[in-house]
């Protein structure tokens, strides 16, 4: 498949011509907003000046692990791919910036900057605390400046101001190992795309796959991962950034636009199978902890709204809860929609509110018995100690 193969080197294609054919691939963003790549280019070579070229390499969502392998087994594509890109964007010194637990990486990138021909761009690899929110393209810059990685109130992007005031460009470890396809032949490219799904979770086989745009989600669980270990219960097509899906939602071609439709969003492609036997109210319960567990602190409608989402699930969860309740859990998830820095405060809301509106009659069963009527084991999959990541994990090693 074109979207990952080796390609040639691009060194004799200028900066106008880079954009062109990366726009005409398609190609966008891996970082989980699927934004154009090539808009991102131009919006920091408009700005002049010195600008920067950064590879963000700080992987950090629950079962994600597609980034490092990357990395890890094709360290020299991601270069090239920053290469080309600092080229696009008239960037003559580039970073890729890693979480501090990432040796492997760093490693394979080490060894790949000493081998690879980049064209006279300097590259240094940096790496960084192992923090959720640090792979936030601003707390990412924070970071790099030597200060606490939060994110930057926008605007400016950084793309206007970034890493010491400079134009920057933040673009993610995959995106770049997809550029050198891209420019190499753009219709090929975007005729054949496909995207690395870090599948995890209840699944007979989890691991990072390289899987076509638009294959039906179902498909991708039976022939990626070997099929469910049990009936399925709800799959969360980007990890805990989106509401999940029910089992009769899964001919949802895996696309972000597709997913975008029926309420969900593909994000990192951090595919969570979670089965039937899995209370949806006690998986919801710790995806409200997630949330207010990588809350970093620095916006109180966050702290405070990701604190209440938490304290309202968990009170669902045992029986606790009130018709009330859930009043305050939705003003408090359409306060946290529209504030913050960065988009974790309206993604707990989103996700959140996303698998309740999913499962009605679950929670409706709560709040009757006064109790967990389910009756399955407890799970908490976004949990960093949980089964579920472990095996993901191990995956990857």
């Amino acid at each position: 498949m074109p979207g990952l193969r080796r390609t040639g080197s691009g060194r004799d294609v200028d900066a106008s011509e880079l954009i062109t054919r990366v726009a005409a691939s398609g190609l966008r963003g891996r970082g989980g907003g699927w934004f154009p790549a090539a808009r991102k280019w131009v919006a920091v070579r408009v700005e002049g000046g010195e600008p920067l070229a950064i590879a963000n390499g700080a992987e950090g969502e629950p079962g994600s692990i597609k980034d490092r392998h990357v990395m890890t087994t094709r360290p020299a594509d991601v270069l090239r791919g920053l290469v080309l890109a600092s080229r696009a964007v008239g960037a003559r010194e580039a970073i890729v910036f890693l979480k501090q637990s990432f040796d492997a990486p760093a490693a394979a990138l080490e060894a790949a900057v000493r081998t690879t021909d980049l064209g006279g761009l300097g590259v240094s690899i940096r790496r960084g605390d192992d923090s959720y929110i640090t792979g936030e393209e601003t707390a990412l810059l924070e970071a790099l400046e030597g200060r606490r990685p939060w994110p930057r109130p926008k605007p400016p992007l950084p793309a206007a101001v970034g890493l010491q005031g400079r134009p920057t460009l933040v673009q993610n470890v995959e995106t770049l190992a997809r550029v050198p396809a891209a420019v190499d032949d753009p219709d090929a490219y975007g005729a054949h795309e496909t995207t690395l799904v870090s599948l995890w979770g209840d699944v007979r086989r989890p691991g990072v796959y390289e899987v076509p745009l638009r294959t039906p989600l179902r498909a991708v669980i039976d022939r990626y991962g070997e099929g469910a270990l049990e009936e399925i219960g709800l799959v969360f097509p980007a990890g805990p950034s989106a509401a999940p899906l029910l089992a009769d939602q899964l001919d949802v071609p895996l696309h972000p636009d597709d997913l975008r439709a029926v309420g969900s969003a593909l994000g990192t492609a951090a595919v969570l199978v979670v089965g039937a036997s899995a209370c949806p109210i006690g998986v919801g319960a710790s995806l409200a902890a997630f949330f207010e567990r990588e809350a970093c602190g620095q916006c109180p409608p966050c702290v405070q709204g990701s604190r209440n989402l938490s304290r309202v699930m968990r009170a669902v969860e045992a029986g606790e809860a009130w018709a009330r309740d859930l009043s305050d859990l939705a003003e408090a998830a359409g306060f946290m929609a529209d504030h913050g820095y960065c988009a974790h405060s309206r993604t707990a809301a989103a996700a959140v509110t996303g698998l309740l509106r999913r499962v009605p009659a679950a929670v409706s069963a709560h709040l009757a018995a006064r109790r967990c009527p389910h009756g399955g084991a407890v799970r908490d999959p976004f949990h960093p100690a949980s089964p579920e990541r472990a095996a993901i994990e191990a995956a990857l090693a």
